[in-house]
């Protein structure tokens, strides 16, 4: 099963819900021979065809019926759509498009499949009055010769049926009117030419122009098109378009609704203007599945790690998740690569079971113990603070670099693979220089903080994952004697003593921080400086913290001594974040525990 036919079984799965608009959704399913375009104006009717008013939309989201002429019009093709159309189609100034508008509105309307709404609305278009109504209602000017300006030419006309004695007299919503148009075209289409649908299987009305505005940023790319007139692109190799590819007319049409469905309600939209990537996760059947690209754990705080993988399988495999082992789940990842080509960068499909598996893999062993206990930053964090640049308190990244990283992840969530080493050494070397990410931004955000803990969390992932077990933990290890994670224990030793020394409002570096990146380079040569002017700073501390920060040098020191002199000075490899994270973590835990103390004292000598 390929994209096409598991957006055809999504269709198949959901046709109840085609054309039925849901406040939770930021779309409806688009009926067969239907599309979504953005409305401008609304005129409301009488069922006789009177005019009762109009009014200005903000491009409101119509559902429209459309022909395979009308969708697929470009340049100088004037192809009318059935009811819904803009004012150029819609004035008798426009004779070409006028007549054709008014003959494909009078033939549907006088078919078998009719409806009130169309009746009264060709009556009133007969009258040629439209213009001057939407001036005298105020919702457009004309110009200084009296004509339409060309801004409210392209403004779409949606109507509205006051009393409207067969459902909703809302064009747009009624569903017995999407259906009259779906019975009529595919009337108009009978004795056309036939062939076998690479989707269904099965016989098909041979179909050359398939719809657009899959994704609603790129509407004018198509995901299925065919031009050989120039390039010659497949000549050689196939006589017809149909040799290469046939997907069939409806086929083509449920294929193209079902995809737009779940970009528009369920897909991760990645990028910024110029470079944009879909990213898609659902299953045909209509069940919800967890999405890997915003997956988040409750906001309770664990400090286990067998809580947290409890806590993991509960939301993963919870009560509300009706997946069952053996139902199918699809990710793909969809990207406008020019204004007319809609392309697949990424798809696959998986069992339940396995995909479900393999997020709980990926979450379980890339994570970091924060003060607020255990979490997983997640893959948007990743590829911004490892390819990113902070500029004015936000981490920016190039937008087509985003989503190809963005999706490199992906796969190594989905397939299992491991994290790429580029990816580790790049968020290696933004955490090696802290100083530049300050503690406190405009946004809200603490960088630095997140910074250091995602680098963590992927570092001990790809070491765990390449040693085949779990030998990097989430908190200190004191018996660890890794001359990377040792020096990385004594950088943040010497700077929180030294920050124990501010006042509550000096947010000044201290030299550990500021001498970073040379630590991590020659670490022997700068610890020696940072030691030494440490000492300045010992000698303000009660003589507790002084001991207290002394011991931990002490022990890291003795540990160290084991080096061989030739290895001290050698570069730290970028475990040495791991041990200066895990002491951190230890230290603050440790005062924090101690201030309970004090409270729980407290209150007890109150009462």
């Amino acid at each position: 099963m390929g994209i096409l036919q598991a957006a055809y079984r999504t269709y198949e799965n959901f046709a109840d819900l085609a054309g039925v608009w849901d406040a939770d959704k930021a779309e409806p399913l688009i009926p067969v021979s239907h599309q979504i375009s953005e409305a401008s104006i609304e005129i409301a009717l009488s069922v006789d065809g009177i005019f009762q008013g109009a009014k200005s939309l903000k491009g409101e989201k119509t559902i429209i019926p459309v022909t395979v002429s009308s969708a697929g019009r470009t340049g100088t093709k004037v192809e009318a759509h059935p009811l819904c159309e803009k004012l150029q189609y819609l004035t008798p100034d426009n004779k070409n498009r006028y007549e054709n508008y008014i003959n494909n509105l009078s033939r549907w309307t006088k078919s078998a499949f009719t409806h009130p709404i169309l009746k009264a609305v060709l009556r009133y278009m007969e009258q040629g009055t439209i213009v001057a109504d939407l001036v005298s209602s105020g919702v457009i000017k004309l110009d200084n010769m009296e004509r339409l300006k060309d801004a409210d030419e392209k403004n779409l006309v949606r109507w509205y049926v006051l009393g409207c004695p067969d459902g909703d007299g809302r064009c747009w919503c009624n569903q017995e009117l999407f259906q009259c148009f779906a019975n009529f075209y595919e009337s108009q289409l009978r004795g056309q030419e036939q062939d076998l649908c690479m989707v269904t299987g099965k016989p098909d009305v041979v179909c050359n122009s398939h719809p657009k505005g899959v994704l609603a940023f790129s509407i004018g790319a198509k995901l299925i098109s065919a031009n050989d007139e120039y390039g010659f692109t497949s000549r050689g190799r196939f006589c017809l378009e149909s040799e290469a590819a046939n997907v069939g007319y409806f086929a083509s049409q449920k294929v193209h609704s079902a995809l737009r469905y779940v970009a528009a309600n369920f897909g991760v939209l990645i990028g910024g203007r110029k470079n944009k990537r879909m990213f898609l996760c659902w299953n045909p059947d209509g069940k919800q599945v967890p999405c890997l690209y915003n997956f988040g754990l409750p906001s309770c705080e664990v400090k286990e790690m067998t809580d947290y993988k409890r806590e993991l399988r509960k939301t993963l495999y919870g009560v509300e998740n009706q997946l069952r082992d053996i139902d199918d789940v699809v990710v793909a990842s969809l990207e406008a690569a020019t204004k007319g080509r809609l392309s697949v960068t990424y798809y696959r499909e998986l069992k339940a079971s396995d995909y479900l598996n393999r997020i709980e893999k990926w979450y379980a062993s890339c994570c970091y113990l924060g003060y607020r206990g255990i979490r997983s930053p997640g893959i948007q964090d990743i590829v911004r603070y490892a390819f990113g640049v902070l500029r004015k308190g936000k981490m920016e990244v190039d937008d087509k670099l985003l989503a190809q990283q963005f999706q490199r992840l992906v796969h190594c969530v989905v397939d299992a693979q491991a994290v790429p080493a580029d990816v580790v050494l790049a968020l290696f070397h933004k955490a090696g220089n802290l100083q530049v990410y300050e503690q406190k931004n405009d946004d809200g955000r603490n960088h630095r903080a997140t910074l250091v803990n995602t680098a963590c969390a992927v570092i001990r992932k790809y070491r765990n994952d390449k040693q085949n077990e779990e030998a990097w933990k989430l908190t200190l290890n004191t018996e660890e004697r890794n001359r990377s994670y040792l020096f990385g224990r004594l950088l943040a030793v010497a700077e929180l003593a030294e920050r124990k020394t501010y006042d509550k409002n000096e947010f000044r570096e201290p030299n550990a921080i500021r001498m970073q990146s040379v630590f991590s380079r020659r670490p022997l040569y700068a610890w020696r400086i940072i030691r030494e002017r440490l000492n300045p700073y010992m000698a303000r501390m009660d003589p507790g913290a002084r001991i207290y920060y002394q011991k931990w040098i002490d022990e890291i020191t003795e540990k160290l001594s084991s080096t061989e002199v030739g290895e001290f000075d050698r570069p730290l490899e970028d475990v040495y974040l791991l041990g200066y994270s895990h002491q951190r973590t230890a230290i603050f835990n440790q005062k924090k525990e101690v201030d309970n103390k004090k409270e729980d004292q407290h209150e007890l000598s109150e009462e």
